[in-house]
């Protein structure tokens, strides 16, 4: 089934941080808002610019894992992931994205969790006091 002309790139969420609705963009390929629907996997690709900065956030319910398919990506600054690498993050920990100064990253993702975390998947964006 070909889903290119279905596809639809969203730019943001509900709180957007100032700066970031235009340095990055993702669409869903399946998933409960994908052309493709699915209630128990979210599986989607995320483009980020240069130089950009994705808030430290996590996700309750929801264990996510991303393989970087170019640029490069450092996760809360543990290490830097190029092509090929594969980065998972568990429920509730906290990651921050960076990517790299030169060049876009994009990266293909798998969202899994209960159906209902699924459908109504947040992020609790951490607040430095």
């Amino acid at each position: 089934m070909r889903v290119q002309d279905q596809l639809t790139w969203r730019y943001g969420y509900e709180r957007m941080r100032p700066g970031l609705a235009r340095k990055y963009a993702y669409a869903e390929l399946l998933g409960p808002n994908g052309p493709v629907i699915s209630e128990n996997l979210i599986l989607g690709v995320v483009l980020f610019a240069p130089k950009c900065t994705y808030p430290e956030h996590s996700h309750d319910g929801i264990s996510e894992s991303y393989i970087c398919i170019s640029g490069s990506i450092s996760d809360s600054n543990y290490s830097v992931f190029s092509p090929g690498s594969l980065l998972f993050n568990p429920p509730k920990r906290a990651h921050r994205m960076t990517t790299g100064d030169f060049e876009p990253t994009l990266l293909a993702y798998a969202w899994t969790g209960k159906p209902e975390k699924l459908a109504n998947q947040k992020m609790d964006f951490s607040v430095k006091k």
